[in-house]
């Protein structure tokens, strides 16, 4: 159920950050512990913790959200694993939920690749500008079918946060 990796739980105004490690550590806000999780149900598990095993039922209820029952308690948890944080740290969480008729730069960088011309039909998901920022690449996809109405950057151009990229109509 879990995966290795970095995550922030969310349950109500309580924010947890998790470190799930390859070999059953649990790190919770620097409080490490021995955790398992035994499968004995679609959504029903044994969890293991410090040698204590607890029945507890994980359900999804959004594609961010879990619910989750343990000892007959039940809790709404939003997670978000390193993808989700890093999209918010760099304000890109709002953006990709939405609709925009505008790419602009998330941030600023360097335009690598430029994936799309004027006139090219684009499908929700498709890659459209990679663009270095960090030492990272980010591809900026579209958030929509449509088509590209105007290029403004070429590979190779240095832009700031909320620069013009391209439009989509």
């Amino acid at each position: 159920m879990t995966t290795n990796g970095t995550y922030r739980a969310l349950v109500g105004e309580r924010s947890f950050d998790i470190q799930v490690s390859e070999d059953g550590q649990l790190t919770v806000n620097d409080a490490t512990v021995q955790v398992g999780f035994e499968r004995i149900g679609e959504d029903s598990f044994l969890l293991l913790v410090d040698g204590q095993s607890l029945p507890v039922v994980i359900e999804r209820a959004g594609d961010d959200t879990l619910r989750v029952t343990l000892n007959g308690r039940v809790t709404t948890v939003q997670v978000k694993d390193e993808r989700a944080m890093l999209l918010e740290r760099f304000g890109l969480a709002d953006m990709a939920g939405a609709k925009e008729q505008e790419i602009r730069a998330p941030m600023p960088g360097l335009v690598l690749n430029v994936m799309v011309e004027e006139g090219q039909e684009v499908q929700e998901g498709d890659g459209l500008i990679v663009l270095e920022a960090m030492k990272m690449e980010n591809e900026l996809r579209a958030q929509a079918d449509g088509v590209v109405a105007a290029v403004h950057v070429a590979a190779g151009d240095a832009v700031g946060k909320n620069d013009l990229l391209l439009e989509l109509e």
